[in-house]
């Protein structure tokens, strides 16, 4: 992946490979982020602070022009210049944490899909052979089917032999002969779209016949499970996955009537230049691993079975909500327990309250004009980002959702131990002005 977006990947995998997790990579990758931008968090928060200082100049100015729009905005203008401050500082920590956001969403998202993809491909890689003696990922990855039986026409041959552009010689003779064929499971969705709907519905009932062999006993999903390396943190099990009492710890066995594209599109898992994990290969197998009787046992021995689902019909849509099945189920099967959703809510709120709020040496009247120059200050803000936070985190991935947390966290002691010393740096100067004052008068 290019871009920022890589950067940050990049950055974040050479922490890891020192961490040797995740969950604390992101951590300090989110350090060394509000490190990098502490100069600039210092410069905005003093500029606030002096656009505080100016309320009494700026309450005198409107008086004075008050009913002249035009020479009151000049004047405050030249206010500003003289001061050398800026109205619109309030604006800096949207115009930074929103991009921040964006990349590291668009990162984590890139990682999870790497990531997701490669446990399941190393899932594949632990199965035992086939009966034939072949490997599971080469079983799925070339899909065996008879044409014989498919009354196929002259014309169908011909259309699938000059359409069907991946096809080697070796399986265009193949098709030509109607004989036995290996294909991907890309190839064999290009070849049904071809076929009329009971020459798809015999290719369907192969390819099913297939992959409902490809079976584990419950002792050797068992083994299996307990096997496969997880990137967990504190109490979350996988962080790939939310930290949700309603998420299971694997995704989810999908149904063998399913497409592989939909469900690779439903686990939006792509295929990704440059990635030696997202090829185009690689996600037909996951693809067609999630539908076999092996996966499903292996997501049951993780406690994918312990879950209900509830589906509400609401007026426009028809959400489904999934609780576990029982208390031991809650802490044993879901992946996380909610906790960083919440977190990441309340530490918005904090965060955003704390980033809007001013000095209690200069109190600044709601409808000034700073008071509306800062975003911060606006109850939609102070609603909407934390309602925000809760939403996306308890539907993305908690890598994300540790990310999101962290900057809250770090922005919190920032802002307030900057606070602290510009607060000590007011009363100094408060202290050494009331002296001066004493000498003179007393002179």
């Amino acid at each position: 992946m290019g871009g920022i977006s890589g950067i940050f990947l990049t950055v974040l995998n050479a922490i890891y490979s020192f961490v040797g997790n995740y969950g604390w990579s992101i951590v300090l990758f989110t350090l060394l982020v509000r490190f990098v931008l502490l100069p600039l968090d210092i410069k905005q928060k003093k500029n606030m602070r002096a656009m505080a200082k100016l309320q009494p100049k700026q309450a005198e100015l409107q008086r004075k022009y008050g009913k002249d729009k035009d020479k009151l905005n000049q004047k405050m203008q030249e206010l500003y210049k003289r001061e050398k401050v800026s109205p619109l500082s309030g604006c800096l920590p949207l115009l930074i944490q929103l991009p921040l956001l964006w990349l590291m969403f668009s990162a984590m998202r890139s990682l999870a899909s790497e990531q997701i993809a490669k446990m399941l491909l190393q899932i594949v890689d632990s199965m035992p052979a086939l009966a034939d003696g072949s490997t599971v990922r080469d079983g799925l990855a070339s899909i065996q089917i008879n044409l014989s039986g498919l009354n196929l026409s002259a014309d169908q041959i011909r259309a699938i032999v000059d359409g069907v552009t991946s096809l080697t010689g070796a399986q265009r003779d193949a098709i030509e002969a109607m004989s036995v064929i290996t294909l991907s499971s890309d190839q064999i969705a290009a070849i049904m779209a071809k076929l009329n709907p009971e020459q798809v519905l015999l290719i369907s009932q192969q390819v099913q016949a297939f992959l409902g062999s490809i079976t584990l006993s419950p002792e050797a999903a068992q083994t299996l499970s307990s096997n496969i390396p997880f990137q967990s943190w504190l109490w979350i099990k996988n962080v790939f996955e939310p930290d949700s009492f309603m998420s299971a710890i694997l995704p989810s066995a999908k149904a063998v009537t399913m497409s592989n594209a939909d469900i690779l599109k439903g686990m939006q898992l792509s295929a990704m230049s440059g990635s030696s994990v997202l090829t185009a290969d690689n996600l037909g197998i996951v693809a067609s691993f999630l539908k076999t009787p092996a996966y499903a046992s292996i997501a049951q021995a993780l406690g994918a079975n312990d879950f209900t689902r509830i589906p509400l019909n609401l007026l426009f849509f028809t959400p489904t909500i999934t609780l576990p099945t029982s208390f031991a189920a809650f802490f044993n099967s879901a992946n996380g327990l909610f906790i960083l959703p919440l977190f990441a809510a309340v530490s918005q709120f904090f965060m955003t309250k704390l980033t809007a709020g001013k000095t209690p040496e200069t109190p600044v009247p709601a409808n000034s004009q700073q008071a509306q120059s800062n975003p911060m200050n606006s109850g939609l803000m102070k609603w909407f980002f934390p309602l925000f936070s809760l939403w996306i985190c308890a539907g993305y991935n908690a890598a994300f959702a540790i990310y999101w947390g962290a900057v809250n966290v770090i922005q919190i002691v920032q802002t307030y131990v900057i606070n602290l010393y510009y607060d000590r740096k007011d009363r100094q100067a408060a202290l050494v002005q009331g002296q001066d004052g004493s000498d003179s008068t007393g002179a």
